[in-house]
Order: C-alpha cells, then structure tokens, then sequence
C-alpha cells in the first residue's frame, strides 16, 4: 500500500519516525492508566496514517511528517483523558466491517455481533424465493441493517430493511453506513420514537422480523459504569428507566402489530433481564409460549428471540 508520507525525510528535524511515536506513545498511554497502551497506540497511529497494524511493526524507521506527529499526540491526549478510542479514530469494527461512528451514537459492541448471527440463521430459514422485510428499532449507526443486508447482498439476496431512530444525526450516520456498503437500496430509514412511525395500513402485518438492541442500562447500572462509558457515550442511547426495561415494554405490547403470522422479536438483554422480559412476552399472549434465548462470550443472557403466533392483527 502507497503512502506518500512514507517518503524519505528531506528534512529529520520536523518529523519522527513510526517506531518512536509508537514507543513514546505507549508510555504515554500506560503512565496514564491505559490497560492495553501498547495495542492502542498502535491501532490509532494505523487509523492516522491508514496503514495496516502489521507494516507500521514492519517500517519502523520510516518518516511522519510534524503534522501528522502532531495529530497523533492529539489523539494520544485525548486518550489519555478517558475519550474512546472509536470517538477519535471515527470508526468500529462490527462483523468484519469498519463502520463511521461519533460521539451522537452508542458505540456497538461485540454482544450485538451475536444477536445478528443470530437473526442471520433465523432468515436463513425463510424460502429464498420469498421477499424478506425486516425491521431495526434504535438504528444508531446502522450496524444491524447494514451488516445483515451486506451479508445478504454478498449471497445474491436482496432484504428490505427498515430502520428507525429518534436521533436525526444517528439516521445520518446509518445511511452513511449504507452507502458506504452499498446498502442504501436496501434500507429505509424513519425518524421517530420505537414504532410510532410505522403505525400505517402498510406496514401491519407486514415484517418477517422486528429486531432491537434498546437502550436497557438501569439507573442502578449507571452509576457503576467506567467513566469512559458514563460521560462520553449518549445517555439517551443506554438509559432505559429505572430497571433498564422500559423499552421493552412499548417494543413487545406494540410489535405483533407489525409481524407478520410466525414473524420473530428479537432482542439484544442486558445479562439480568432475561426472566423480566421473558415474562413481558408471555404476559403479552400474541407470542408463542417457546423463547428462545441465547448467550455472550461470557456465557451471561444477552439475547432473547419470541414468535408471533400463526394469526394474522388488525
């Protein structure tokens, strides 16, 4: 990979070389707490210069320009004062793919990875010769829609997604997302709370799936959260009442509306809410009594996934 600010040094003075700024970088990062400085220093200097992790290890002695050093202790500073890495590199790894991300959205986690491997299988169940019309409550930046139609896109199989946020600036980054993956023909986006901007003749009975990672932090919860978390990442997107279930409560009451006879809710948890929600569902009588639930990397509840039963609302 070419990089033009890899070229000989016509001038040493104004610039530092790769393994000097990773070495003086690394310091930085552990004498201010920073657990994996090393692996950090390293990731933002790639983002910075837009090379991979294994040739800035391979060109330690090539030039950076002053401005581009100058850049990298920016990032480094901020850094150091608790600012997430996603935030000032500008981008999140989510199933392979490096999706735009910014301080007006939640950073995705690799627990929602799991519950769109999850979804995948559920798809891969439906005839190929049927059209499949999904729905994405709480968008963010788009990683749902956007990863499971460029998964699909990559099969020859085309999903109709519709993605909803209440936050103008996230549906911006989702669709920057999708044009990014070439995913923009395959998803609508709305703006709006949970699923008051599906409540037309059109959209009843109308999806195969409804999927949703909600915001279900509870109050309790916040207060224990890394500060990282807590005073850089969206309140609005993590908060979700008291006990963290509020969300659940509209998204299950309101969502058999939308499904079509058989369609599947699926659900992102947080690791204690397994027995609330389960009890919303069956509490609710359109979803069958089978739940489906499935776990995190570190075996916690993480996911829940209901079925409306074989009857058609109006």
């Amino acid at each position: 990979m070419s990089v033009p600010l890899l070229k000989k040094s016509t001038n040493p003075e104004n610039e530092q070389c790769i393994g000097d700024l990773l070495s003086k970088g690394k310091l930085l990062l552990k004498r201010n707490g920073i657990e994996n400085a090393e692996q950090e220093s390293l990731l933002l200097l790639s983002y910075l210069l837009k090379m991979k992790k294994i040739d800035l290890l391979l060109k330690r002695h090539f030039p950076v320009s002053s401005i581009k050093a100058k850049r990298y202790w920016q990032w480094l500073r901020q850094r150091r004062e608790g600012y997430p890495i996603q935030y000032i590199t500008g981008f999140q790894n989510f199933m392979g793919l490096e999706f735009a991300v910014s301080k007006n959205v939640f950073i995705p986690r690799a627990e929602t990875e799991i519950l769109v491997e999850e979804v995948i299988k559920l798809i891969e169940m439906i005839p190929e010769e049927e059209p499949v019309s999904l729905m994405d409550i709480g968008a963010g930046c788009g990683v749902i829609p956007v990863a499971i139609s460029s998964y699909f896109k990559e099969k020859g199989r085309h999903i109709d997604f519709h993605a909803v946020d209440l936050s103008s600036d996230a549906l911006k980054l989702s669709f920057k997302n999708a044009r990014r993956f070439h995913c923009q023909n395959n998803i609508h986006f709305h703006q709006g709370d949970l699923l008051k901007p599906f409540i037309k003749k059109e959209y009843f009975n109308a999806f195969h799936g409804i999927i949703s990672n909600p915001p279900y932090i509870s109050k309790t919860e916040w207060d224990s959260l890394s500060d990282e978390v807590r005073l850089f990442e969206p309140a609005m997107a993590l908060l979700g009442g008291e006990k963290g279930v509020d969300f659940y409560k509209t998204i299950i009451e309101e969502s058999p509306a939308f499904l079509k006879p058989g369609g599947f809710l699926a659900l992102e948890i947080g690791h204690q809410q397994k027995d609330i929600v389960s009890e919303m569902i069956r509490g609710n009588g359109i979803f069958e009594k089978k739940i489906v639930t499935f776990y995190d990397y570190y075996h916690n509840d993480r996911g829940i996934i209901a079925f409306k039963k074989n009857l058609e609302l109006k």
